[in-house]
């Protein structure tokens, strides 16, 4: 091939990239090379399309294709590998060995200098002496491979057997590595190698089977690609380890489930089955695919849909084994029949794909969304109205019955969830109530009815149509659930970990085509509307008092105080003694707040800190990215003036207010650009990006996509601080003309409520809407909502 390059991966497409020894690297694109970056020392990716590298400060990025850019990664590396998850693991300039789990990093030990993972989760290292070591991880050390010495770089086949090259640049191949002599010829030449047959897809690694899974096999309907398979025995790799669920066998012909249901066709031909209304007869047994989500859906086709913590909107592939981005931000998901994704902004503002673009259903707004078997759209408002769409897509007529949650069945009858928690059926007045209560409820094409109860167990509606049955999900608590074609179910679980008890076959070729042509957005225009969960604080007056635990700071003055996107805690102040500031964290476990020692040499202000642990600060118009023990990672030189606030979003949007102007900083770009013209103060994100802010005159607005509007409309409520929770809670510190109160929006009643038992002025909240306050007016205790 064309190139000379000195570092080289193979990747996705048999087409590498490779870092050149000018620090460049580039991507074969099938015809030549493409430049992606500069000042690069590494390069790693895999068949599923992972793609990161290390540059030469140590920082890692990975490659995000849609957008065509790097997005920064928490960690250091000067080399890198991926394992079979996608997750890197990397060796540092002075040779310390690090695994990204997915969320946090974690310490190996020994010493290396290169680091390669096979197509089977081997680790291979070259140690800092210059020998082939293989991680054991039943003895959590690695082993050394007798046969070789003076390797200088290692890679890995996909079964794990390593190879390296040494000193004089000799390539030592196989798996049991022997001598360069050994290997040679009379003539010269190295003997021609076979490769044994592979019997795997070569788009797919060799299956790793968690222990302790068991299902029967399933007989599909319709022929079944070998990466679809539903059974654990042939589930994705990377399977939870003794991920096991006690056997349940459904039966049909109950009132929620259905051994069969018709379809007439248009031809006027007998009646035949709908293959996937057919539920199956198969356990119900769950295969982690060790990636995340807040929450999914499934269309009647099989395509799984889902949204991150950030409302980003994701669509599973089964070739890859993993979510893809795909464009979009909402709130509330649903799939229709031909696997478009519809769903709810932030703002209550209903969207639906089709096929090539996002558009708004006019003057529609709603809390929840569901789309059954037949066709029928059903959004639950948050008052708990149900509508239905019509035919032409124009709006939304209503129905009778009432809920915050909503389901549909294959007939178009709604199952809701009451804000009580009771599930009930919809199909004529009054609504028929089972005695479940329930937090999320999802209906297949076959008609099983499955929720999670308020008790957090995955539950079935049995064959006689009015109780529910237990279907283990074993080592894991589920949070939501979704349901499939033949009844199968997806779980999200309280760790956001998805479980698949299928892989729904479909074609997935058009998908990324799809994600990258699609035109519109989900912002969208016009009247904005609450959006719920049940159980939720949004009762038409909302009077509780919230309890509060109270932690000491030892501070004199409080100066800074912020919840994290990682929720931890922080507060800036000076002592008591009247020394140098002091920056503390919120221990968990001792439920105390400790010093952290930074190095950074400057005050901190207008801090937060992102997902990665990473602090954000501003200094004599600079904005600064430091690392959690405060070395600066970058720098920012923004527009000159005055720097009031700052705040960052989930999706890691970092959004800076200069001289009362609103500026953002996007995932991947190096620069600081005006979000608005409007005049603005304080600034806080919520859910899937919803913007708040104080204006400079102190009154508090919300951001419609278009422009900022004061809340409630009409009225003029002033603020001392404001903060946004990724539940959807806003919490605002405001005087009443005597002390600081707090209060929290209703967008239900479009009203601030009062919280009665506290005073504060400022506010901070957690992801689960909790909010931390302090009243730095009269002391520097820092208190937590219990509630």
């Amino acid at each position: 091939m064309s190139g000379v390059f000195v570092r080289i991966s193979a990747a996705e497409g048999n087409r590498p990239w490779a870092v050149n020894s000018e620090g460049v690297v580039f991507r074969y694109n099938g015809l030549w090379w493409e430049n992606k970056d500069t000042d690069v020392v590494d390069v790693a990716a895999d068949a599923q399309g992972n793609v990161y590298i290390a540059k030469v400060s140590g920082e890692i990025k990975k490659w995000n294709p849609l957008r065509s850019e790097w997005k920064p990664v928490e960690g250091q590396a000067y080399r890198i590998a991926l394992d079979m998850a996608g997750n890197p693991w990397g060796v540092t300039r002075d040779g310390r060995i690090g695994a990204f789990d997915g969320k946090t990093w974690g310490a190996m030990p020994g010493r290396a200098i290169d680091i390669a993972i096979g197509g089977n989760d081997t680790v291979v290292i070259a140690d800092a002496e210059g020998r082939v070591r293989i991680w054991d991880k039943s003895q959590r050390s690695w082993r050394a491979v007798a046969g070789v010495e003076g390797v200088t770089a290692t890679a890995a086949t996909p079964d794990g057997g390593p190879w390296a090259v040494i000193t004089d640049g000799v390539i030592m191949a196989t798996t049991l590595l022997v001598e360069p002599e050994k290997i040679k010829t009379e003539e010269g030449r190295a003997p021609e190698i076979q490769a044994p047959q592979a019997d795997a897809p070569v788009d797919s690694a060799p299956v790793a089977v968690a222990s302790g899974i068991s299902a029967t096999p399933v007989t599909p309907t319709a022929p079944v690609a070998p990466s679809a398979q539903a059974t654990p025995a042939t589930a994705p790799a990377q399977t939870a380890e003794t991920l096991s669920a006690s056997p349940v066998s459904p039966e049909t012909g109950g009132a929620g489930q259905t051994a069969a249901k018709t379809v007439a066709p248009a031809t006027g031909n007998p009646a035949t089955i709908d293959p996937v209304a057919v539920t199956t007869k198969e356990d119900i047994t769950f295969v982690n695919t060790q990636k995340i989500a807040a929450t999914l859906a499934i269309g009647r086709d099989g395509s799984v849909f889902g949204l991150d913590v950030g409302g980003n909107i994701l669509r599973w592939s089964n070739s890859r084994k993993q979510f893809e981005s795909f464009p979009g931000t909402l709130v509330r998901l649903a799939v229709d029949a031909l696997g478009n994704p519809w769903g709810i902004s932030t703002l209550g503002r209903v969207f639906r794909h089709t096929g090539n673009l996002w558009k708004q259903i006019p003057g529609a707004t709603g809390s929840d969304i569901a789309i059954g078997a037949d066709g029928a759209v059903v959004i639950a408002d948050a008052s708990g109205t149900l509508s239905k769409l019509n035919d032409a897509m124009t709006r939304f007529d209503r129905l009778s019955g009432q809920g915050l949650l909503v389901a549909v069945a294959p007939d178009g009858t709604p199952w809701t969830i009451r804000s009580d928690n009771l599930v009930q059926r919809c199909a004529s007045l009054p609504c028929e109530i089972f005695a479940q209560k329930a937090k999320s409820i999802a209906i297949g094409p076959d008609g099983s009815v499955y929720v999670v109860s308020d008790r957090d167990l995955l539950m079935r509606l049995g064959t006689d149509g009015k109780t529910f049955e237990v279907v283990r999900t074993p080592g894991h608590t589920p949070k939501s659930v979704a349901v499939g074609p033949n009844g199968y179910p997806w779980v999200v679980t309280m760790d956001t970990l998805v479980l698949a008890s299928t892989f729904f076959e479909r074609d997935e070729q058009a998908d990324r085509a799809t994600a990258v042509a699609t035109a519109g957005d989900t912002t969208g225009s016009g009247s904005t509307a609450a959006v719920v969960d049940v159980p939720s604080d949004n009762a038409f007056t909302f009077s509780k008092n919230i309890s509060f635990d109270t932690y000491v700071t030892n501070l004199n003055t409080i100066e800074e105080f912020t919840v994290g996107q990682n929720d931890d805690v922080y507060v800036y102040g000076t002592p008591q003694n009247q020394g140098a500031n002091q920056f503390l964290k919120f221990n968990n476990t001792t439920e105390k707040f400790e010093e952290v020692s930074l190095s950074f040499n400057q005050n901190l202000q207008n801090i937060d800190v992102a997902s990665d642990g990473s602090i954000w600060t501003t200094q004599n118009g600079s904005v600064y990215q430091l690392s959690s023990t405060g070395s600066v990672r970058r720098t920012y030189s923004v527009t000159s003036g005055s720097i009031g606030s700052l705040s960052i979003g989930v999706d890691g949007t970092v959004y800076v207010v200069i001289s009362q102007k609103l500026y953002h900083l996007k995932p991947g770009t190096s620069t600081f650009t005006k979000f608005s013209n409007d005049d603005v103060g304080k600034v806080a994100v919520g859910r899937a990006g919803d913007l708040w802010i104080a204006d400079s005159g102190n009154i508090v607005q919300q951001f419609t996509g278009t422009k900022f509007e004061n809340r409630p409309l009409g009225q003029s409520v002033s603020v001392e601080d404001i903060g946004a929770g990724m539940d959807g809670s806003v919490y605002i510190s405001s005087w009443n003309g005597s002390q600081y109160v707090l209060k929290k929006w209703n967008a239900t009643n479009n009203s601030f409520d009062t919280v009665k038992n506290t005073n504060a002025n400022r506010v901070d909240v957690m992801s689960d809407g909790r909010p931390w306050i302090a009243n730095t007016s009269s002391n520097t205790d820092v208190k937590r909502g219990k509630d």
